[in-house]
């Protein structure tokens, strides 16, 4: 090999360059080759994103982001829209009044804060009303007993830090007990009203290395609970329900309701409704195919004539009271028609919404 090498020194050299380019291009292609293959899995990447970008809708093209831009608009115009409806429910505090010098605030309600025996006058004052209003329509209650829920009051005075949130709700259960009178209801049965943070005591905090840090934020209004439970027809009983969803003057929001039958133990079985059998036509020809053919009870001898001296057949006495039959005939229609009265509870939540200075959003 060395000799052949000193023999031909330039083929020698000739074949060392070749392999050197040989090796020089091997490596660069591996390189190369390398880089295609990223090259074509970012590739991939940025195509699965525009393919992605396509499918959605709008595509993001200039156009299509100058339209839904337009449709952001819409939204946040149909948002104000809701929320300043919303805020014609929120009363104005007692510095917004003094604010607002340009009058008409008659039938403003007003979130302010009153002295604890002017609130028991308030409450005195508004049960004398809504007894009135069941008086004269008729509306049964508890008697001397119902104060629209604040009969823990009956006997003592409120927090004073409370009369805000009590007055407001006060208001509030004056109006729910006008739409039941006014709707018709026959009885109002009970009412609960739970205690509401404010008039309870402060409850002790807990230990701060137990304590935990919440992520949600407090909801921009305060939940005044009450449940109402009536007696009512099924139609008094939606006319209530909607009235107190379309009141003009307090938000109400059914949390739950449950309804029962008032004669629940006196359902309807089966045998209860007797249908009347139609009664046969009288005179009715007999069928004679043939012409010699005679009733299946006929002898064919002339029947004996009436003898006008003998007396007639007994007549079978009367129904001795078809009324009661007849008014177990309406319950029973009733039930399935829904005619008959059921008892209603409410689980009802006035909600009031917090003053500006309480949260950013109503």
């Amino acid at each position: 090999m060395g000799d052949w090498i000193k023999n031909n020194k330039f083929e020698a050299l000739l074949l060392l360059g070749v392999i050197i380019v040989a090796v020089g291009a091997f490596l660069f292609g591996s390189g190369k080759d390398r880089l295609y293959e990223e090259a074509k899995g970012t590739y991939g990447q940025h195509r699965q994103s525009v393919m992605g970008l396509k499918g959605k809708k709008p595509y993001p093209t200039p156009a299509s982001a100058t339209e839904f831009e337009l449709q952001i608009d819409d939204y946040e115009e149909v948002v104000d829209g809701l929320q300043d409806k919303i805020l014609t429910y929120r009363p104005k505090t007692s510095a917004e009044i003094e604010e607002d010098k340009d009058g008409g605030q008659d039938d403003q309600i007003i979130l302010q804060h009153i002295p604890p025996p002017q609130f028991i006058e308030k409450l005195n004052a508004a049960r004398s009303e809504v007894t009135r209003a069941f008086d004269s329509r008729r509306v049964e209650y508890p008697g001397d007993k119902f104060y629209l829920g604040f009969e823990n009051y009956t006997g003592g005075l409120p927090k004073d830090g409370a009369t805000a949130q009590l007055g407001y709700q006060l208001g509030a259960m004056k109006a729910l007990f006008g739409v039941m009178a006014d709707a018709g209801a026959s009885a109002l049965l009970n009412v609960h009203r739970a205690q509401l943070p404010v008039e309870k005591d402060k409850v002790e905090e807990a230990p701060k290395g137990r304590r935990k840090k919440s992520s949600t934020k407090e909801p921009p209004y305060h939940r005044l609970p009450v449940e109402v439970t009536f007696r009512s027809t099924e139609t008094v009983m939606r006319k209530i329900i909607s009235d107190l969803a379309s009141h003009e003057d307090y938000y109400f929001v059914v949390r739950s309701i449950r309804i029962q039958n008032e004669k629940r133990d006196q359902a309807p079985a089966k045998d209860d409704v007797k249908f009347e059998a139609p009664a046969e036509e009288a005179g009715e020809p007999f069928a004679d195919e043939f012409g010699d053919a005679l009733p299946p009870d006929d002898s064919g001898e002339p029947a004996d004539p009436a003898d006008p001296a003998l007396p007639g057949d007994p007549v079978a006495p009367g129904d001795p009271d078809p009324a009661v039959e007849a008014a177990e005939g309406r319950r029973i229609l009733g039930q399935v028609l829904g005619a008959e009265q059921v008892n209603v509870l409410l689980e009802i939540d006035v909600v009031l919404f917090k003053a500006k200075d309480e949260g950013k959003r109503p």
